[in-house]
This record gives structure tokens, C-alpha cells and sequence, in this order.
């Protein structure tokens, strides 16, 4: 007779084989972002025989490694007549232990410029250089966040790379003159879809001031009559007070004339009077100055000098309206 024994098995672990009696592998992932704005992931594994853990961060700044910011670069600039556009490369540092994308740039600005009335374009460059390349993306200073994605930057952990920026004024001159905008920009990047950070340099580093040159416009305006021959053909003498020109530049001034169609350029003169003779206008109407600078940036008009033409039978003359 053959006895046989029977092993009860623990209630606990019946229907389960001894291979999956094993430490169960188990995974945490915790992600956890900064106030700084600088995203950190951390996520640890586990096995039965090995045990893991790794940290990594996403970060950027557009300072050098040396400390210098590279937006603020954009200024202080001074737009004129005939320097209206500036163009620097923004340094984009990835300072974090993982690849990261660049994402969007966020503007800020205060002042009496209007944010509208500058034009701005960011590109990917291949060197300082900013050399015009494609895509561009498009947009003004008056605020908000300008999506980058379509330039496709992304920078290897502690590696950078250029954005190329350029600022366009768009307005009138003389209609500006004088006035000036202080810009912030805010570069920001992501990793994966979760990660995400934006730039941590200084905010002075990633601000920056323009101004339109600022040209007084002809002050003082001034008519005075002055009879011709036998008191006949009378003139118009037409004088103003100097404006203050900018800083290593002269002046000269535009005299026009309006007789109600728009004014026209009469002539252009060195010193700060003019005669109007009947040979320079043929009807009644207005005179105007503009102070022109020699980095042709250009005065508002001045107050209007009020013209009388006449055409009696021993000819034509002009006299002061007022």
C-alpha cells in the first residue's frame, strides 16, 4: 500500500505558480515643477535584483555663461529717418541635464511708443552673423506670447544655440519723435510634453529701451511785410526760432507751402528765415517750417504763417495775413 501525502497550500498564494511568487517590479514617476519656473522630473525604478534612480531638469537662460544678457542688447537704440531697423542674436543656453525645444518668446512692454508701431521678427541663426534666413516668425511689441515652434530649435542639455531678433520701426517719424519703449522678452522651452520652463536670466538682462530721435519742431513763427519797388510787388519775410539739433548733426529747414490742397515743398533753407515772393506761390494760403537734422530725422510741422496773394494791375505780390 502505497501512502500518499498531501501539502495544503496557504490560502494567500493558492492558483499562483512559484515563478510569480517574485518581487513584483514597481515604478513611480513624479513630477514636480518650481516656483522658479525651472521644471524638474525625478522617477525611480526597481527590480528584484537591481534598484535605480535618475534626475533630470529642463532649464534655459539667454545670458552668456558669462552673466551678459543678450536681449538687452536690442537697446538702448534710437530709430531715425534712416536707421529704422536693429538686428541681434539672442543667445538660447540650455543650462538643464536634458534636451529641450524652443516653444514661444513672451513680450512686455511700457512707454509712450506704442508697442504696435514696432515690427518684430524672430528666426533661427546660423552665427551671430543673423544672416535672413527661413522660416520667420512675425509680430509687434504690443505684448503676448509669440508661438517659436515653427523654427523647430532644439538645444542639447548645456548646449545653445541663436535666435536671431530684429525690431522695425513702422510709424511716422516726426509724429513720434520723442517718444520711447522699454521691451521685456521671456524665452520659453519645453521637454516632452509636461516639462516646461522659461528663461532665467535677469530681467534686466532681457529688457531693453528705443526711442524715435527727438527734433523740435520751429518755434516762434514769425510774418513781417516788406513793400517791393515804389512800395509795390510787396514780400512775405518768414522767420522762426532755431530748433536744438541732436548731437553731432546739423539742421537744416523745410519751408512749405499750403493753399489748402496739402502742403508742398517750397525750398530747403540753412538759416531760420525765407522770403515768399508772388514767383513762389500764385494764391493765398500757409506757410509751414520742418526742421531736418543731417541724419534726416525730421521735426513736426510748425504752427502755420497765414499768406495774403494779390494781382493788381501792376502786378502780383504777397503779404502777411495776420
Amino acid at each position: 500500500m502505497i501512502r500518499t501525502t498531501e501539502r495544503e497550500t496557504p490560502q494567500g498564494y493558492r492558483g499562483m505558480s512559484r515563478s510569480t511568487r517574485l518581487s513584483v517590479v514597481a515604478g513611480v514617476a513624479v513630477f514636480l515643477t518650481l516656483v522658479s519656473g525651472v521644471s524638474f522630473a525625478a522617477w525611480t525604478a526597481s527590480s528584484a535584483k537591481t534598484a535605480t534612480a535618475t534626475t533630470g531638469a529642463v532649464a534655459l537662460s539667454t545670458a552668456t555663461a558669462g552673466g551678459a544678457g543678450t536681449i538687452s542688447a536690442l537697446g538702448p537704440f534710437t530709430y531715425t529717418a534712416t536707421n529704422q531697423t536693429v538686428t541681434k542674436p539672442i543667445t538660447v543656453r540650455n543650462t538643464g541635464s536634458v534636451e529641450a525645444s524652443v516653444t514661444s518668446i513672451t513680450i512686455s512692454r511700457t512707454g509712450t511708443l506704442a508697442g504696435g508701431l514696432i515690427a518684430v521678427k524672430f528666426w533661427a541663426g546660423t552665427s551671430s552673423a543673423c544672416a535672413a534666413t527661413t522660416p520667420v516668425v512675425s509680430s509687434t511689441l504690443a505684448g503676448g506670447t509669440v508661438s517659436l515652434s515653427s523654427l523647430n530649435m532644439t538645444v542639447a542639455s548645456t548646449a545653445s544655440a541663436t535666435l536671431c531678433a530684429s525690431t522695425t520701426f513702422t510709424d511716422s517719424m516726426s509724429a513720434q519723435a520723442g517718444k520711447t519703449i522699454t521691451a521685456t522678452y521671456a524665452v520659453n522651452a519645453s521637454a516632452g510634453t509636461n516639462w516646461n520652463t522659461s528663461d532665467a536670466a535677469a530681467i534686466a538682462d532681457r529688457s531693453f529701451t528705443q526711442s524715435i530721435r527727438a527734433l523740435n519742431a520751429p518755434s516762434n513763427m514769425r510774418c513781417t511785410t516788406q513793400a517791393g519797388w515804389w512800395g509795390a510787388w510787396p514780400e512775405a519775410i518768414v522767420s522762426w526760432s532755431a530748433s536744438t539739433a541732436p548731437a553731432g548733426t546739423t539742421i537744416t529747414y523745410g519751408v512749405y507751402f499750403d493753399n489748402g490742397t496739402g502742403p508742398t515743398l517750397l525750398r530747403t533753407v540753412s538759416g531760420t528765415s525765407t522770403t515768399i515772393t508772388a514767383g513762389d506761390i500764385s494764391s493765398s494760403g500757409s506757410i509751414t517750417v520742418i526742421a531736418i537734422a543731417s541724419n534726416s530725422t525730421q521735426s513736426s510741422p510748425s504752427t502755420a504763417v497765414g499768406l495774403w496773394y494779390s494781382n493788381p494791375w501792376w502786378g502780383p505780390g504777397v503779404s502777411c495775413a495776420n
